[in-house]
């Protein structure tokens, strides 16, 4: 029920060169419908605004001013409280090669330790071989290792080097424990805020790691994001356990994807797919995925968003218009169409309310969630993926 406003941009004098600072916080009380408080002599760098995260505690949370960490500030002081950085930030970038030049060792050394982790997480089930295997599954795995290294040598420098890259963007989960962060690389760090330390590093040697399209569960157990593997030329879904920092689930064949969404504790998935205009559901831990096609006016855009509402029995669509699915009967249960353009939508902590922002009205509208009404036609198809080329996959490398 409060508003911050950053304002008084000015230059702090201690730095070199000198960096631009908001100066002073305003907060408004929404009940009261005026300020309560003028806080000046803060030293608080500018970010892009949804990339400012009020905190429990009078705390802000934001990025750094070359947004390779994040800074937590305290609104009382105006000063930082906190810096959370990346593990491997603590080592010095590698040097850039030119074609044709010899790659650092240190390259060599990350990379081979990268490509043995790989190898170590293909199956989860270990039998006591014979030692003359057990040696000769050694030597097999070095051989690899080295094979790659050695086709590939400015793929591992730009995989190392990438690790200093700026931060591209960052999902929190709901309750403000983990964050997750992407550079425009092959990797994301996951950092915990209770701890204030870094988790996990997400690596995929074929794949960007974008946030764009993604989702995090609310305690921010889960990540599910969609994914471009550049050696098979296939894009997935992909479902991350932050917890064991591993790839969880995968599913197949699934391009065009433009919002996804997901349940608290991940057993379903939902999201939306261009050129088809349909949305997907699949349920990861029940190997099942169905597809439900749109209404005649859906048009899926990147721009679209998307929630799960009732534990994933329903979902709410705003490609243009408010949509209603019914996930489980797979038909759309109504359309809102309004005469002004849908600036945002975000959906209450009760999960049934709906909140919209009109393009020419300060006003909210307020949506409620009904089982009353008719179902808008559509049909379903590809029930389980008989259709579809969409296919399950267990994770072969993490």
């Amino acid at each position: 029920m409060k508003l911050f406003v950053l304002t008084d941009k000015g230059m702090a004098p201690f730095t070199d060169p000198p960096l631009s600072i908001f100066q002073t916080l305003l907060i408004y009380d929404l009940l009261k419908k005026k300020y309560v408080k003028k806080q000046t002599g803060l030293y608080i760098i500018p970010c892009q605004n949804h990339e400012y995260k009020i905190l429990e505690g009078e705390l802000l949370l934001g990025l750094s001013e070359n947004r390779d960490h994040m800074i937590i500030w305290n609104l009382e002081s105006g000063f930082i409280k906190e810096r959370i950085r990346p593990e491997y930030q603590d080592k010095p970038p590698l040097q850039t090669t030119l074609p044709g030049q010899l790659v650092s060792k240190d390259a060599v050394d990350l990379y081979k330790d990268m490509l043995l982790k790989r190898e170590r997480g293909k199956g989860a089930t270990v039998l006591q071989a014979p030692q003359g295997r057990h040696d000769k599954s050694k030597k097999g795995k070095k051989r690899r290792s080295d094979k790659n290294v050695r086709e590939d040598p400015g793929k591992l420098q730009q995989l190392a080097n990438e690790k200093y890259n700026a931060i591209d963007e960052y999902l929190l989960s709901g309750d403000e424990k983990v964050i997750v962060c992407s550079y425009y690389a092959h990797h994301l760090s996951v950092f915990s805020l209770k701890t204030l330390s870094h988790l996990h590093t997400l690596e995929s040697r074929t794949s960007m790691l974008f946030l764009h399209n993604a989702a995090l569960t609310y305690t921010g157990n889960y990540l599910v994001l969609s994914n471009y593997s550049d050696e098979e030329k296939i894009s997935y879904i992909t479902l991350w356990d932050l917890q064991t920092g591993k790839v969880k689930k995968r599913l197949k064949n699934e391009p065009n994807v433009c919002c996804v969404a997901i349940t608290d504790d991940a057993s379903r998935i939902v999201f939306g797919v261009m050129v088809e205009n349909r949305i997907k559901v699949w349920d990861p831990f029940e190997h099942g995925h169905k597809a439900i096609s749109g209404y005649e006016s859906l048009h899926l855009t990147v721009n679209s968003k998307l929630h799960v509402l009732e534990r994933g029995a329903k979902a709410v669509l705003l490609a243009g218009e408010v949509s209603l699915w019914d996930l489980h009967s797979c038909t759309v249960m109504s359309v809102f169409t309004p005469d002004s353009k849908i600036s945002c939508l975000t959906v209450a902590l009760d999960r049934k309310t709906i909140l919209l922002g009109v393009s020419d009205s300060p006003a909210l509208i307020t949506l409620k969630t009904s089982s009353s009404k008719a179902p808008v036609s559509s049909t379903e198809r590809d029930l389980f993926g008989e259709e579809s080329t969409s296919s399950e996959e267990e994770p072969e490398e993490n």
